[in-house]
């Protein structure tokens, strides 16, 4: 007996290894499930990524354009670049858009096509996933499927917020300069404000509650027909331009003439050069005495006198404006006696240096103020080209000014008043986007200084100041870069390299400055943008 018990030992082991395999098998059963509907999950949360963003970029190229296909192209771009960056392609399905990718998981699209009766769009992505572990329980894929749906705000779905923003763009000479990318810096820079516009200016607003205003620098700006009431000086002026001659009849020496040589030295007067023979006779007959000689009507006639009189030319305000100066320099005080803004030189004495002998005197674009018509900004952008040299500050200035309270009366009726700012219904921002160092200035004061002190007592104001660097420097220690950091809110602060890179800049400050709002639909959330 006592022999057989080893091998009653070894018997005990081998039931226990059984009994520890057969209770182990559901347990990795369960962990294999679990690793098949984790991958699906992840799946599905890649899935829902790509269709959200799609569904964003697709509404927001329908509101800009009202184009459907657009749309619906725009959407199913995304989704294509979306399922490229995790290893997917689109089966070809609508529009025979997609890809066939041998190893590539193929996600088959519908409900691409935007709803313009409701301004809504409803795709969903379908595709399945192996199941290695649940094949054993005979279930050898899972679908995994998800959809979002998005619709552009109705009119009843508007944003509490207005807008009043001023934008500065930078027209000096080296935005004629070539970017990385093989186009110049202000072809670029016109492409990403005119995208900017329709970002912040919707089309589908129910009301004009959105107001942008432009300001393009050089090194000084262009205020157009406001210029008189900024400098205070006259529109026009005469000034003296030689002299002319002009023949006038003398009031002391007369002599007897018939009253035809009378009419021709009346007529030979510059004043009645114009009258008919017969007006002359006439001006003899009414204003010289007659008499009778040899049976001869005679007139006692002036002579003719020569005269020079001074002559005056017409000069018009020079609308080029410079920088401020005097106590109001850093504020929004109006432009009135004692604090008026900057002419062409504001150091000189001389009236004429003021002026110009042609009313077309100033080159650069005029600036244009706080408007609703969203077409009339990107007209106005379309002329921009580059010239001079860069004084960042003036813009900065003029760029406070549209949105100050303080400057309604100068700016006259227009679209209304700007608000107060304290007026928690209406967002002000300014964006200042330049190239370049601040480095013209008419003053003892750097431009860069000016530029600091007007940031500080804009963002004091309530403003948000945005700024965009534009291939500038990426040193730190950077002029440009360092005020343009410093005059922005915080974090503010752009600095795109190329056009790309500009408009992204652009898009995302425009972002910043469009409410969304949520709403629940169909137990998924529905983004309407205002």
């Amino acid at each position: 007996m006592l022999h057989k018990r080893p091998n009653l030992i070894r018997d005990e082991r081998g039931n226990v290894a059984i009994l520890f395999a057969l209770f182990m098998l559901p347990v990795l059963g369960s962990i294999g499930v679990a690793v098949d509907y984790g991958r699906a999950y992840r799946l599905h949360t890649q899935l829902q990524a790509v269709a959200d963003a799609a569904t964003s970029a697709g509404l927001n190229e329908y509101r800009k354009t009202g184009d459907v296909n657009k749309g619906q192209q725009r959407l199913l771009t995304f989704i294509d670049q979306g399922l490229d960056k995790d290893g997917m392609v689109r089966a070809r399905e609508e529009n025979n858009n997609g890809s066939s990718v041998i190893g590539a998981r193929v996600v088959h699209v519908d409900g691409s096509v935007i709803d313009p009766a409701t301004s809504s769009v409803r795709p969903v992505l379908r595709t399945t996933i192996d199941t290695p572990f649940l094949g054993f329980l005979g279930k050898d894929v899972l679908d995994v499927e998800v959809f979002t749906k998005g619709a552009v705000a109705s009119n009843s779905e508007q944003g509490t917020k207005n807008l009043e923003l001023s934008i500065m763009l930078d027209v000096s000479g080296s935005m004629a300069e070539t970017t990385s990318s093989g186009s110049t810096k202000i072809v670029d820079m016109k492409a990403a404000a005119t995208d900017f516009l329709d970002i912040v200016m919707p089309n589908d607003l129910a009301v004009n509650n959105r107001r942008v205003g432009l300001v393009p620098f050089t090194d000084r700006i262009n205020a157009g027909t406001f210029a008189a009431a900024a400098t205070g000086l006259a529109p026009t002026i005469q000034v003296p331009n030689g002299t002319n001659t002009v023949y006038v009849l003398s009031t002391t020496n007369f002599s007897w003439q018939s009253l035809t040589n009378c009419r021709n030295r009346v007529k030979s007067a510059t004043a009645y050069s114009s009258y008919t023979n017969a007006q002359g006779e006439q001006f003899c007959k009414d204003n010289y005495t007659k008499r009778v000689n040899n049976k001869k009507d005679e007139y006692s006639t002036p002579d003719r006198v020569t005269t020079q009189v001074p002559r005056f030319a017409t000069r018009f305000i020079r609308t080029c404006l410079t920088e401020r100066q005097g106590t109001d320099r850093y504020t929004d005080a109006e432009p009135q006696s004692g604090s008026y803004v900057g002419v062409n030189n504001p150091n000189s004495t001389v009236l004429t240096d003021q002026y110009s002998s042609s009313q077309n005197n100033c080159t650069i674009p005029e600036i244009k103020p706080l408007t609703t018509d969203k077409q009339s900004l990107k007209d106005h952008i379309a002329t921009f080209s580059a010239l001079s040299t860069t004084a960042g500050h003036t813009g900065t200035a003029w760029s406070w000014y549209m949105l100050a309270p303080n400057w309604n009366r100068f700016w006259g009726s227009g679209d209304g008043d700007v608000a107060e700012y304290d007026d928690t219904n209406t967002i002000k921002a300014a964006v200042l986007m330049t190239d370049g160092e601040y480095n013209s200035s008419w003053t003892s004061t750097t431009a860069i200084d000016q530029a600091k002190a007007l940031c500080d007592n804009m963002k004091a104001q309530g403003i948000t100041v945005y700024t965009v660097g534009f291939d500038i420097s990426t040193s730190a220690t950077n002029p440009a870069r360092q005020t343009l950091i410093y005059c922005a809110s915080p974090g503010k602060y752009y600095f795109p390299y190329d056009g790309n890179a500009l408009k992204q800049a652009f898009n995302q400050i425009g972002s910043s400055l469009v409410t969304i709002v949520t709403r629940s639909s169909d137990d998924k959330t529905v983004l309407i943008q205002e």
